[in-house]
């Protein structure tokens, strides 16, 4: 008798890889870099990228808000703002975006970087659900 031992799969490698696609799809849903740096809002990728793995942990990875808050090195209530914040509102605000002034873009709100990566995981959810 043969046995075939295969080796298991890396989650975080999985987390990382779906995370990468999430994050490039909010940049992708804000205008793209190019957008971003129009409105000098490369400072909102650090909270993009923290959102895209908090939304993508607890989605995909079913984390708890307390492993996310670790695993990401971010508080429990921001997770929680993160995960509850509502993909419409990130249509809007991606609207007023584009219409509003310079000053008007300063900084990004953690709940709205969270809608805007909620938004990308439902949009890209379907080519994930395979790995």
């Amino acid at each position: 008798m043969v046995i075939e031992v295969k080796p298991q799969k890396d989650e975080s490698s999985d987390v990382e890889e779906i995370t990468q696609k999430v994050f490039f799809k909010t940049i992708e849903l804000l205008g793209g870099i190019r957008k971003l740096a129009e409105y000098r809002s490369l400072t909102w990728l650090p909270a993009l990228a923290r959102a895209s793995y908090a939304v993508v942990l607890k989605e995909k990875f079913l984390k708890s808000e307390e492993e996310i808050a670790s695993i990401v090195g971010i508080t429990k209530n921001t997770v929680r703002m993160i995960l509850r914040s509502d993909p419409e509102i990130a249509l809007k605000k991606i609207k007023e975006l584009e219409e509003a002034s310079g000053e008007n873009k300063k900084e990004l709100k953690v709940h709205t970087a969270g809608a805007i990566a909620r938004l990308a995981y439902k949009e890209i959810k379907d080519t994930i659900s395979g790995q």
